[in-house]
């Protein structure tokens, strides 16, 4: 085992570079304090102590990402990952009895659910849904899939839901029984209760 202690510079900073030892490919550096901050490229952390800048660290029995993505060209890098909560939106001044949304994010796809329980639905939309937590990115049509409905505003047959190239919400759009093409029927209305899932690009 060797030991090496570095006195950093006039304004406290410096750079030190482990080397590999000769029976064992374990490097470990131990901070004097928890409030050092240490930047590093290359191999994982574990069991560290400090804040790291710039790269993803282990965090008890899980790896944490930084709060603000820190973007890679590299197309087999995972730079992000997210959990959390949106609330999805019919505009106006619609109520509700129920309106709860989550998404995880996992580098550039984001996977989202919402419920929609319609209360009252005033002078909000009867086909589009708004507040994604991200906006879809640019060149990408998204389908979105619809999991149960019940009171839809017009008797159909069957739902196709998507968002829009670049675009920040959900347009519901469905089939009827005389019809032979997906149109914006009116979906929403008093009472109406619509639960989706899907996932997108960002």
């Amino acid at each position: 085992m060797s030991l090496l202690a570095v006195q950093g510079g006039a304004t406290g900073t410096g750079t030190v570079t482990l080397l590999a030892p000769v029976t064992n490919t374990n490097r470990t550096l131990t901070l004097p304090d928890a409030t050092g901050t240490v930047q590093v490229s290359g191999a994982a952390i574990s069991g560290t102590t400090g804040t790291f800048s710039g790269l993803i660290a282990a965090n008890g029995g899980g790896v944490s990402f930084p709060a603000t993505q820190v973007p890679s060209a590299d197309a087999n890098t995972l730079d992000d990952y997210e959990e959390g909560a949106w609330t999805p939106s019919l505009g106006g001044n619609t109520t509700y009895i129920v309106q709860t949304g989550s998404y995880t994010k996992v580098g550039r796809l984001v996977f989202i659910r919402g419920i929609l329980i319609i209360n009252v639905l005033g002078t909000g939309s009867t086909t589009q849904i708004s507040g994604l937590p991200f906006a879809n990115a640019s060149g990408n049509i998204c389908t979105i899939s619809i999991g149960s409905f019940y009171a839809s505003a017009t008797a159909i047959v069957s739902f196709l839901a998507g968002i829009t190239n670049g675009g920040s919400v959900i347009n519901v759009n469905s089939l009827t029984a005389a019809g032979t093409t997906q149109a914006s029927n009116a979906i929403f209305a008093n009472s109406a209760q619509l639960e989706f899932t899907g996932c997108y690009n960002v």
